[in-house]
């Protein structure tokens, strides 16, 4: 992984303004509701440390709505908020997946196929069972998540199709993404491959250089100076009038 640090930086090292003004920084963040950024300050005594009227909870994995956005040095791009995914959304992704799953199938048992071939050169004699090819999720087979959240479907159905990549197109920009899982995901990449938009790649365990990252801090600061949002209505009207005000120059 050092290594791969090293060849990222000198691949890159001599990269002028031009190429980093076409890079589409793109995250998202979770939003907590009655929440305000920054610290709280209180009196207590020594023996008050956790009475829940002075103690802001805190845990990983929680909030209200996930809050993406994108831009470029000189275009700010698409935003979206993820709607709470009711019955009649969840029977038409299975919908949608089904039919995906029709038409990348046989990509993949072409893939397995081949594979299956290079495999066999190497050997030094036959193997001693035949391997037959089956449709699962091991082979490449398409599904939800059973945690639920954001993953690949909602990320490709959401974002990537219909706001992503026609911005990437319209400014000829770079993708620059992390590596969660609904980022990664195989079908995600062969979307991004298929509609030929270029990617920028950080490797991994290396220092988080998203220049988007600074900016969740000031919307957050910005969305509730004036009292923490307390519906989740509220706090996606702040978010898309913040997103919406937020100078070209500051990005």
């Amino acid at each position: 992984m050092k290594k791969a640090r090293l060849e990222f930086c000198r691949a890159h090292v001599d990269k002028g303004d031009d190429f980093w003004h076409n890079i589409i920084w793109t995250d998202e963040t979770s939003i907590i509701l009655g929440h305000r950024r920054g610290g709280y300050r209180v009196w207590r005594k020594s023996n008050e440390r956790v009475i829940r009227s002075i103690i802001r909870p805190r845990w990983k994995g929680f909030s209200e709505f996930m809050f993406w956005g994108c831009f470029t040095y000189k275009e700010k791009g698409p935003c979206h908020i993820y709607p709470a995914e009711n019955a009649a959304m969840k029977k038409q992704a299975l919908k949608d997946i089904e039919e995906l799953n029709k038409t990348v199938e046989p990509l993949k048992k072409a893939e397995w196929e081949q594979a299956q071939e290079e495999k066999k050169k190497k050997m030094r004699r036959r193997p001693s069972t035949i391997a037959i090819w089956k449709w699962d999720k091991n082979h490449g087979k398409l599904s939800r998540s059973e945690r639920g959240g954001i993953d690949w479907y909602r990320y490709w159905k959401e974002i990537q199709t219909s706001k992503l990549i026609p911005f990437a197109k319209k400014v000829n920009g770079i993708i620059v993404e992390d590596g969660a899982g609904c980022h990664a995901h195989w079908y995600v990449q062969l979307v991004y491959s298929l509609e030929a938009v270029r990617r920028l790649v950080w490797c991994g365990n290396s220092p988080d250089l998203n220049a988007i990252e600074p900016l969740w801090a000031r919307m957050k600061r910005d969305t509730t100076k004036k009292g923490a949002p307390q519906s989740r209505a509220d706090g996606i009207r702040k978010w898309n009038n913040c997103w919406e005000e937020v100078p070209q120059e500051v990005l």
